[in-house]
């Protein structure tokens, strides 16, 4: 599931933001289980295409999934310059932590360290921004 989530957040770009979102997530969901499946057929325990099926119409929580990406939105934007930096180069545009090393001229432990603060701080964040997004969507 963390690996859909972040391939969702990867493909970010790629949703088309007049078409449905519930969908679009179910089905980059089917393929990454399906990849897994075919991965998995190697080991003894093995899930039927039915019950994939069966999970991919289980109701989503579209509302929960926005309220956290605004979160992590409002959170990634109150980052201090530098950080926000090193996590586009990691995140989104996907660089080693050697070349985010170069390209920022720190040594590569500082890098490491900072991308551990970074996802610390937008932990910490996205937990005390989420009820007040959920309010402001209530409202």
């Amino acid at each position: 599931m963390q690996e859909t989530n972040l391939i969702l957040c990867k493909k970010a770009n790629d949703y088309d933001p007049e078409g449905h979102f519930q969908g679009w997530a179910f089905r980059i969901a089917r393929f990454q289980i399906m990849a897994h499946m075919t991965k998995a057929r190697r080991s003894k325990i093995s899930f039927s295409n039915e019950l994939v099926d069966a999970m991919a119409e289980e109701d989503f929580d579209s509302t929960g999934l926005h309220v956290t990406q605004r979160a992590l939105q409002v959170c990634y934007d109150l980052l201090p310059k530098h950080m926000r930096s090193i996590a586009r180069l990691r995140f989104k545009e996907e660089k080693p932590l050697k070349d985010i090393s170069e390209l920022v001229n720190r040594p590569l432990g500082s890098v490491s360290a900072t991308l551990h603060r970074i996802r610390q701080n937008l932990a910490t964040c996205v937990k005390q921004k989420m009820p007040i997004i959920e309010a402001e969507i209530d409202s």
